[in-house]
């Protein structure tokens, strides 16, 4: 093999996927360069152009350890720095991660390659894009699921937004799979697929023109609720610090007694010891509060009995009542899904894990001035299923959540950017108070109207508009997407196996 074809090969099959796959990280958050992730798309469909399924698989592979390596690098920082786990186990662990999600780009350039005999126009604009989103559906649901940097996060702030309410965010990565096979038909295309990928092009802004506008699926429902959203803003190294315990406990305490809103929001585990320990201090602060007809959101740990496990909890104090466990808890985050002896091994390398409990999916909603909260825990704003939960009872969205385990890092704005997508999603305001940031205040469009930078002790004081309705994503959710992705790729494959299979009986014939 010459140098010159070594050399073709690397690049098309090395360094291009991995420039690809690295420059579609800069479409999110903290960066938003969302064109760019177009690009890398279009230039990934590119390389799938004719690719045969090995070579597909290859080619989606290295772009997806470049992306997610690129996208979800801090990972690295919560195992080695907070998690305890040892620099190699550590290393180990953040490289398989990365490894697993490029699976799924790997996967999709598999079928790209099994189908590239399909007519070119239906396999860039119909096979590419419902395997893509078949993809993203599956990562957000196996092994209870880690949906980070799908697509349809990266258009939080380009002009298509309007669409969002309508199918969520996997039905806007499928659009954007679509527009990037469209380039590809416009520049690789017969005549007759380019003339199309015009055509596609001229109608895609009448399509948006003629699109309802996010802010009209919901209706302001009451009056405005006054609220505080509380930052203490303790590092993850001496958030567990008992020598800081009193300095929490204090600050928050005057944080809240400076608060005369309707509602005080903390952030989750504000208070880093289970709620019996401390109960005398949440009786002060309910009692604090409900001087003031005032409800207080505290985030905290609730143990109820020896042989009980702990729940990540929001428990109400003052004038509101209740409490919420955590639903969704993250995989080896919050709970180790492994077998005993695979604890044992963990424990012996001194890694730090969690075993937590798992909320009841049917949940009462907590009540403020007559307005219920759809409360999520951290992750579980990850899942617009889990936030459709509490709709279209509650007006109020509200997330508490503590990015310090992934300090300095774009994780919290990453984070930040899918909050917003859930509030736009849904319809409804979000309060979001995070433990180091980033807090905010994010409207029912999707904006945000107030933020705190991180690392500082900071609240959000200001007023927030109940809304009631439901969006059509809300309603169906999806399970829509799940179908029609489902049965596309199926069929799909089966007519790639077909000809693939009819083209070889003809080489033999011959």
């Amino acid at each position: 093999m010459g140098a010159k074809r070594v050399a073709r090969i690397a690049g098309l099959d090395v360094l291009l996927p991995a420039l690809l796959g690295g420059l579609a990280t800069l479409g999110f958050a903290p960066f938003g360069y969302y064109g760019l992730t177009f690009v890398a798309l279009v230039g990934l469909v590119s390389l799938w152009w004719g690719a045969s399924a090995r070579r597909g698989a290859w080619r989606g592979f290295v772009f997806g350890l470049a992306h997610f390596g690129s996208g979800i690098y801090w990972t690295f920082v919560s195992t080695y720095y907070y998690g305890g786990a040892p620099l190699a186990m550590a290393i180990v662990l953040v490289c398989a991660l990365t490894a697993y999600m490029a699976l799924y780009p790997a996967l999709v350039g598999a079928l790209a390659g099994t189908t590239r005999r399909l007519p070119r126009t239906l396999w860039a604009l119909v096979v590419i894009p419902s395997a893509w989103l078949l993809a993203e559906l599956v990562r957000s649901w196996v092994m209870t699921g880690f949906p980070w940097l799908s697509l349809g996060y990266s258009l939080i702030d380009a002009p298509v937004t309007a669409l969002a309410p309508i199918g969520g965010v996997y039905f806007l990565g499928a659009l954007m799979m679509v527009s990037a096979g469209t380039v590809v038909l416009l520049f690789a295309g017969s005549i007759p697929a380019r003339a199309l990928a015009v055509v596609m092009i001229g109608l895609a802004p009448l399509g948006l023109w003629y699109t309802p506008p996010a802010t009209e699926w919901t209706q302001a429902r009451g009056e405005p609720v006054s609220v505080d959203i509380i930052q203490g803003n303790f590092a993850q190294a001496i958030k567990w610090d008992r020598d800081v315990f009193r300095t929490t406990l204090e600050r928050y305490r005057a944080m809240t007694r400076a608060s005369d809103a309707d509602l005080v929001v903390w952030p989750e585990v504000a208070i880093p010891a289970p709620a019996n320990q401390v109960q005398p201090y949440f009786d002060e602060i309910a009692t604090l509060a409900g001087e003031r007809n005032q409800t207080v959101l505290a985030g905290t740990l609730v143990h109820e009995a020896d042989d009980a496990p702990y729940y990540n909890a929001v428990l109400a104090l003052g004038a509101g009542e209740g409490r919420y466990y955590k639903r969704h808890l993250v995989p080896f985050g919050e709970y180790f899904p492994v077998p005993e002896f695979v604890k044992t091994l963990v424990d012996g390398v001194n890694m730090r894990y969690s075993d937590f409990g798992f909320g009841a999916d049917d949940q009462p909603l907590i009540e403020v001035d007559g307005v219920k909260l759809g409360l999520s825990i951290c992750f579980e704003d990850v899942f617009g299923y889990e936030i459709a939960k509490a709709l279209p009872e509650a007006g109020v969205l509200v997330n508490v959540t503590n990015d310090a385990w992934f300090a300095g890092t774009t994780a919290a704005a990453q984070h930040l950017e899918i909050a917003r997508m859930r509030a736009l999603e849904a319809g409804r305001p979000m309060l979001r108070a995070a433990n180091t940031g980033i807090s905010a205040i994010i409207d029912y469009d999707g904006r945000v109207r107030e933020r705190t930078q991180e690392f500082e002790i900071a609240a959000i004081e200001s007023r927030v508009q109940p809304r009631s309705g439901e969006t059509p994503y809300m309603r169906i959710g999806d399970r829509p997407l799940w179908l029609a992705s489902s049965a596309i790729t199926l069929l799909s494959l089966l007519g790639g196996l077909l000809l693939s299979r009819r083209r070889k009986k003809v080489g033999a014939s011959r």
